[in-house]
């Protein structure tokens, strides 16, 4: 893509195999930056190579922003009228449709929504034999988890880790592994790295518009600079003012040179530039861009003089000038010396570039040199000859495995890269975006030339209409009458007697061609959609309720894949940024300012190890962009946790360690391995509560043997006892009883006895009583008799009643119990 006319013209390429003293020289500076400005020509020139690509860059930008010339579609739409020239298209809005500007929105924030941050792995020997001996240890503590955790129960000693925070298996610790085993120099890298990608703002900033470019342009480029007093600074630099070397690779690591053009006021070059250029240069600066960029030719020479400091403010200050910041790499001889000293020990001396050897030395020398990569850069006023800051570029970061190699301090990445030109995503919809853009406009301008619905009337019919006594109606009185009320009078017969139409008739008017327009606005639109890949499901404009989740994701997938070179270079130059950090921080003088602003940051002891190369190598980091999962994946993880959690098969505990894990794949692993570990302690508490229920109910088969045991034990001990007291009660019966029976036959003798002389004693009382009743009796009888005579004699009066038998029965029954003592 170089300008092949420009060869013939003075100032081609120096000569690379100059000495290095040659090419510190600001002459060699200025002839590169000469040969570079004829190669790519100058900014404003339409037909040089950064004029053509300038065109191309801008005219992608206009369409990707929604503000392209819309000249093109007017031109278009005046030939394709047939009535150019009536007015008919000043109705139409001529507003850019804001498509592209969408699908380049969708692909910046679905590749940035991903957060990617650096994971710094250390790949030299030396790390890489620390890292498995910490793998090693982890396994072994692993497998030995159970004793470490019964040591410190017994002892109380914990050693690197506390065993409750060691994985259960060795599958879970793999998972692991990757991540959280990092050896202090990892650690010290790694934090480093995100210090300073957060000091610069990266990921909201710069990388973000380098994303934007990718999709927009095809091509991002970043610049970084490491000053050990002004600190690393990583800064976007604009594609369409980008200059490089021939290349095909569309990662650019085969580079020779590469440079930006920069337009900045005199100024500010001033600023920059210090005392490396005098006034007089200035001037001529000037001069030669005089009504460049908008600079007025009035105010050139134009004085003003600070009365106070004497200090003269000149009116060209104010100019706008291009300058190129340019850098290319070289290879320069680098000398060793090998010397004998005067006590015989022999040491190996740095010599630098520029190193001539001794001659007639009375010590013996053997010079030795080695081939390395160098860097020169410096800054070109564009259309003059003044170069300024121009020599060997310092602090640059190399491998320490390797530094006789080197890299510019552009990180550049392209997508889709021929000829040194980036086809990118807009580019390749601008024609469809044309298209889609002039059947917006022909839908307008349907849409203004269509008429309103109107009458069809027959004059003739309406002619002599006869309304009574007020007369004939004239057409247009009929026509007021039917505008006003909706009825219209005609006559329903022509002058020959015939019947006619309906004089009055209406005229259903539409859009013209209006469906056919819209179907051919979707038919671009769909191709703008096939041309991108950015399908509905993935933008979600039209998302479906009846769309299975397979079907959705399907789509999705595809859609990832239409954009991954996108994607897979915005992380190419992610990871370039982060290794040129990393070797940056390497390479850190100990001395600096910036030094001791990362050692407060990252703290002493992690820079110590990063940093010192004095007895140990320094160590060799590979550098792996991570990005957190998509929204969908995050949601699809989601909904795997929800149903795990629902259906008992983790515990929470698990789906907080699941959801801090940022790669989609370590988390599925450790979700898999959650779940088959819980269900394994479901089963063996399952396991447990079987053998638990079948030791109970054989404890309660046991107990209830046992109880019947002990209840027929004491059943039989309660009839032994029972029989025992009942034997030992009829004994006691039969005893009391033989007691009882004899004292009752004592009694019954006693009585016996004391009857017998009782009945005796009462015998005599009877007899006696008898005796002496007989003798009362008689005695009575006498008396009685006596007074019977008397009475009869009439000396006394009635007899008293005798005793009846009753109170004899109760006289003679008292007698009976005094007689048996009762």
């Amino acid at each position: 893509m170089y300008n092949n006319s420009n060869k013939s013209q003075k100032g081609g390429f120096p000569d690379p195999l100059a000495p290095a003293e040659v090419k510190e020289c600001t002459p060699y500076g200025l002839q590169y930056a000469k040969a570079i400005e004829n190669q790519w020509g100058k900014l404003q020139e339409g037909n040089s190579s950064l004029g053509r690509r300038n065109k191309t860059f801008d005219k992608c930008r206009d369409y990707a922003n929604g503000v392209q010339d819309t000249n093109i579609y007017k031109r278009l739409l005046n030939s394709m009228d047939p009535n150019a020239g009536d007015g008919s298209l000043m109705n139409i809005d001529y507003t850019p449709v804001p498509i592209l500007p969408k699908f380049v929105r969708i692909v910046v924030n679905k590749i940035l929504s991903r957060n990617p941050y650096p994971n710094l792995e250390a790949i030299d020997p030396l790390s890489s034999s620390e890292k498995n001996k910490e793998k090693n240890k982890l396994r072994m503590q692993v497998q030995a988890k159970e004793q470490l955790q019964k040591l410190k129960e017994k002892t109380g000693v914990v050693l690197d880790k506390d065993p409750s925070e060691l994985p259960d298996t060795l599958e879970e610790a793999e998972i692991f592994l990757d991540t959280n085993i990092k050896s202090d120099a990892e650690i010290a890298a790694q934090i480093g790295t995100n210090v300073t990608l957060s000091w610069n703002n990266f990921n909201d900033n710069t990388f973000r518009r380098c994303v934007n470019d990718l999709a927009t342009l095809g091509m991002a480029v970043i610049k970084r600079s490491n000053d050990p007093n002004y600190g690393i600074h990583t800064s976007y630099v604009d594609p369409v003012k980008f200059v490089h070397s021939q290349t095909e690779d569309p990662n650019f690591d085969d580079m020779i040179y590469a440079g930006h053009v920069r337009t900045i006021p005199i100024q500010e070059l001033k600023r920059l530039a210090g005392n490396q250029i005098s006034e007089e240069k200035y001037k001529k600066i000037a001069q030669s861009y005089k009504n460049r960029h908008g600079n007025k030719a009035s105010q050139y020479n134009k004085v003003n003089t600070d009365p106070i400091t004497g200090k003269s403010e000149y009116g060209y200050d104010e100019y706008l000038v291009d300058i190129m910041d340019f850098e290319f790499l070289s290879v320069d001889t680098i000398h060793f010396e090998e010397k004998e000293s005067r006590h015989g020990n022999v040491g190996f001396y740095y010599k630098g570039f520029n190193y001539k050897q001794k001659q007639s030395s009375v010590y013996e020398r053997k010079p030795h040199s080695l081939d390395m990569k160098v860097v020169y850069g410096g800054t070109y006023i564009m259309h003059t000859n003044c170069v300024y800051n121009y020599g060997r570029v310092k602090n640059i970061p190399k491998n320490v495995h390797d530094i006789s190699k080197a890299n510019l301090s552009y990180s550049v990445v392209a997508t889709n890269f021929r000829g040194m030109m980036p086809k990118s995503m807009v580019d390749s919809c601008i024609g469809f975006a044309d298209m889609l853009q002039l059947t917006h406009l022909k839908i307008q301008q349907a849409i203004a030339k269509a008429k309103p619905d109107g009458l069809i009337i027959d004059i003739e019919g309406l002619e002599n209409v006869q309304l009574g006594k007020g007369g004939e109606l004239q057409p247009l009185d009929l026509h007021d009458i039917y505008e006003q009320t909706g009825v219209f009078y005609y006559r329903s017969k022509n002058p020959e007697g015939g019947f006619q139409n309906p004089p009055i008739r209406e005229i259903g008017n539409s859009i013209r061609n209006i469906n056919e327009l819209i179907n051919l606005y979707n038919h671009y639109l769909r191709m703008i959609r096939d041309t991108t890949g950015i399908n509905e499901a993935m933008d979600a404009s039209t998302p479906k309720g009846d769309a299975l989740v397979g079907v959705q994701q399907q789509a999705i997938a595809a859609g990832n894949n239409a954009i991954y070179d996108i994607t897979n270079a915005s992380m190419v130059l992610y990871k370039k940024i982060c290794e040129d950090i990393v070797k940056c921080i390497q390479v850190l003088p100990p001395q600096s300012v910036i030094y001791e602003v990362y050692q407060n940051a990252v703290g002493k002891e992690n820079m110590k190890v990063l940093s010192s190369f004095k007895n140990l190598p320094m160590y060799n980091f590979g550098v792996q962009v991570v990005k957190e999962m998509e929204d969908e994946e995050k949601a699809y993880l989601e909904q795997n946790i929800q149903a795990a959690l629902m259906q008992k098969e983790i515990d929470l505990e698990d789906a907080l360690a699941i959801r801090d894990l940022k790669d989609i794949n370590q988390a599925e692993r450790l979700l898999i391995l959650r779940r088959k570990k819980r269900m394994e302690k479901v089963q063996q508490q399952q396991m447990q509560q079987m053998q638990m229920q079948g030791q109970q109910a054989q404890q309660v088969e046991q107990a209830k043997s046992q109880a019947k045991a002990q209840e027929l034990q004491m059943a039989a001990q309660l009839e032994a006892q029972s029989l025992q007291l009942k034997a030992q009660l009829d004994q006691q019966m039969a005893t009391l009883q033989h007691q009882y029976n004899k004292e009752i036959e004592l009694i019954r003798a006693n009585a016996s006895i004391e009857k017998r002389s009782a009945d005796g004693e009462s015998r005599k009382e009877i007899e006696t009583m008898k005796d002496d009743r007989k003798d009362e009796r008689v005695k009575k009888q006498a008396v009685e008799q006596s007074k019977l005579i008397s009475q009869r004699e009439g000396k006394r009066g009635e007899l008293e009643e005798p005793p009846s038998k009753e109170e004899n029965e109760s006289l003679f029954s008292g007698l009976g119990k005094l007689l048996t003592g009762e």
